[in-house]
């Protein structure tokens, strides 16, 4: 740990916000970082090799369809492919109408027209699809979506846009590669989880686990409500639905796994108070963060176990 120190920083000429910042994992492996302010400034950062050191790299980049006198509110990326470049960046906008009193919101999908080896920030930026929204945009992610045959055999896995709102609800953009357009879709069908909230959902993450036969939600909302789902994805069914609400405004939440597998009488002495007869469980360690605005954040540690009905699980504030 001595050896961390800062690498590099560059000046952002406005601010942004909790949403304005993601990263792209092309297909060699490096990881570069998208940049927004709310002003439309986007930068491009990455390392260059440099023998024997990294040099690190800046470039401001211009993203068509953003009008003047809009205003950013999230972006997100991925990469289709992890063997070559199929890179699709979203970037929510929001602007004044010709009505004073209302506003316009718009998702913009960038993507390449084609699948290349070669990664040209710039060529992606010009090449613009705009779907016009009819509520606030909150954060903009990606998540799997997962299709079984009818024999629940695995189907097809593709990355679709997933992105909340100022209506309370959780909005899907999947991809007709036909097409070459995207169109929101019903949630409901392949996200059972996505109901509509007491507010504004702030942040949400997903996870899939067991060969993707199980998805693991966490959603966090404006007004302090916590949300956590487990769904079986080839029968499209909630399994566990845990809720709490918290005193104030939740800024992010996050699902992590702190081991591979561990046996659960060996995890953390102390942390767990088992309430079934002892027996060997191997089970992947999954953790949550919920990082509040103004209160301390709240650790859910191995929340499995609550799911599964085996153990009761300490929360630690």
């Amino acid at each position: 740990m001595e050896q961390l120190k800062d690498a590099h920083y560059f000046h952002m000429p406005f601010q942004g916000n909790i949403y304005t910042m993601t990263e792209l994992r092309l297909s060699n492996g490096k990881v570069p970082i998208l940049a927004a302010s709310l002003k439309r400034d986007i930068f491009y950062f990455e390392y260059l090799e440099s023998s024997p050191t990294l040099e690190p790299a800046t470039k401001e980049i211009s993203f068509t369809y953003i009008p003047s006198g809009a205003e950013i509110i999230s972006i997100d990326a991925f990469n289709k492919s992890s063997v070559i470049n199929v890179a699709v960046i979203g970037i929510t906008i929001i602007k004044n109408s010709n009505d004073s009193d209302s506003l316009e919101t718009f998702l913009n999908i960038y993507s390449q027209l084609e699948e290349d080896e070669d990664f040209n920030i710039e060529n992606i930026a010009q090449n613009c699809l705009t779907l016009e929204l009819n509520f606030i945009p909150y954060h903009l992610t990606h998540t799997e979506l997962i299709t079984w045959d009818k024999d629940y055999n695995f189907n097809k896995k593709e990355i679709v846009f997933v992105l909340s709102g100022s209506d309370h609800q959780i909005h899907i953009y999947r991809e007709n590669p036909m097409e070459h357009i995207y169109k929101e879709i019903d949630s409901y069908e392949f996200f059972p989880e996505f109901t509509k909230t007491p507010s504004p959902i702030v942040w949400i993450d997903i996870l899939y686990m067991n060969n993707y036969e199980e998805r693991i939600t966490a959603i966090g909302c404006e007004c302090g409500y916590l949300k956590l789902i487990k769904v079986d994805t080839k029968v499209k069914k909630t399994v566990y639905n845990f809720s709490t609400r918290f005193t104030n405004y939740i800024a992010k939440v996050n699902l992590y796994i702190e081991n591979e597998t561990k046996h659960l009488e060996n995890f953390n002495k102390g942390t767990l108070k088992i309430c079934c007869e002892k027996r060997e469980i191997s089970r992947p360690i999954l953790n949550l963060v919920v990082v509040n605005s103004i209160l301390p954040s709240v650790l859910f540690q191995c929340f499995l176990v609550m799911f599964s009905n085996l153990a009761s699980v300490t929360i630690f504030h």
